[in-house]
């Protein structure tokens, strides 16, 4: 049977910051002791079960869970539940999903996994430059490195060409879609950037070469946003209405025309948009429709209707994710008790 001890007694001892020297030292065995535990060659004595849980902060009991995708998932449930990691939880996630990158096995989930969790520190940091921006231009409200600060904090607009051009990820796109001429979602993100930068006669190819391969509601949807920007908006909800009668079932097509309609600033037609679409998924459901009506109605004026959505999206995360706290939780919480103060 696999020693799965020794897998948690590492685990745990880099989540503590520990060497093995040191754990070996509080429990007053060697370091080559520690070593075959970790490494499988042995098992640590029944009685320093006990000590050895409390020195890494956990229960006997969980010395003895299955292995590396117990902790894998409680990385997830980290990344996903909370807005802000703690030094000690960043560094033994990070930690061990670098080691799980030299695993055959696990190399592609934990890639993902460590770019996920350098994004979550990156929004943790964004939010910390953005709180200090506020509080700088309090004090000089002229500065304009201030206002150009909190703009990149909060992905504000720049009409900077040479900052929000976004030809370092259409070319590597282009790359991608040579190697992995079938994989779709390479040609989404090509023909999203492709049109944010007005490249409309690129776009129109790539979509071409995407309708080759399947065709989907994407084809009315990208139609729709290059005749946005070829004729106008009623050119383009055309497109979108045909996309909705033709895939009535499909609850993407219904949330990508609601978005369409929030950012026409159609309010109430995106929210029956996002209703129906989040009707049509299947538990557990995601909450991003309800996020935007919430949004909607708080940019409104209409808080009774923000605070009926936020309490649907706290319902979903807890009766279908089982997500029951958290800081993922109690910020749509918080969300609710300043709008009802």
């Amino acid at each position: 049977m696999e020693n799965q001890i020794g897998k948690q007694i590492r685990m745990h001892r880099l989540r503590c910051n520990m060497t093995q020297e040191k754990l070996a030292e509080v429990l007053n065995v060697t370091p080559q002791a520690v070593s075959k535990w970790e490494n499988g060659a042995s098992y640590p004595d029944i009685t320093l079960l006990p000590e050895l849980s409390a020195v890494l902060g956990i229960t006997v009991d969980a010395l003895f869970e299955s292995g590396s995708e117990t902790h894998l998932r409680r990385i997830e449930r980290m990344i996903e539940n909370e807005t802000a990691l703690s030094d000690a939880d960043f560094e033994y996630a990070e930690k061990y999903l670098k080691e799980g990158c030299l695993d055959t096995d696990t190399r592609s989930r934990c890639l993902s996994m460590l770019a996920d969790l350098y994004n979550h520190r990156a929004r943790m940091y964004y939010d910390q430059a953005a709180q200090i921006a506020m509080q700088a231009l309090e004090l000089d409200p002229e500065e304009h490195g201030n206002h150009a600060t909190l703009c990149e904090a909060l992905n504000g607009e720049f009409m900077d060409w040479c900052i929000t051009n976004h030809t370092r990820i259409i070319e590597y796109y282009q790359d991608f879609i040579k190697k992995h001429p079938r994989e779709r979602a390479g040609y989404f993100w090509l023909i999203d950037n492709l049109m944010a930068d007005g490249r409309l006669e690129e776009a129109k190819e790539a979509l071409e070469a995407l309708r080759q391969i399947k065709h989907t509601y994407h084809d009315l949807l990208y139609k729709g946003w290059i005749a946005r920007y070829e004729q106008g908006w009623d050119a383009a909800f055309a497109y979108w209405n045909e996309m909705v009668e033709t895939y009535s079932d499909n609850w993407h097509a219904w949330f990508s025309r609601a978005d369409s309609y929030a950012k026409r600033a159609m309010y109430a037609e995106a929210i029956a948009d996002y209703r129906r679409a989040t009707e049509l998924q299947t538990a557990p459901r995601y909450i991003d429709g309800f996020q935007s009506i919430a949004q909607i109605c708080t940019l409104t004026g209409d808080k009774e209707g923000a605070i009926q959505a936020y309490e649907e999206v706290v319902r979903i995360l807890r009766e279908e994710w089982d997500m029951q706290e958290g800081e993922t939780v109690l910020g749509f919480l918080e969300n609710i008790e300043q709008l009802k103060r």
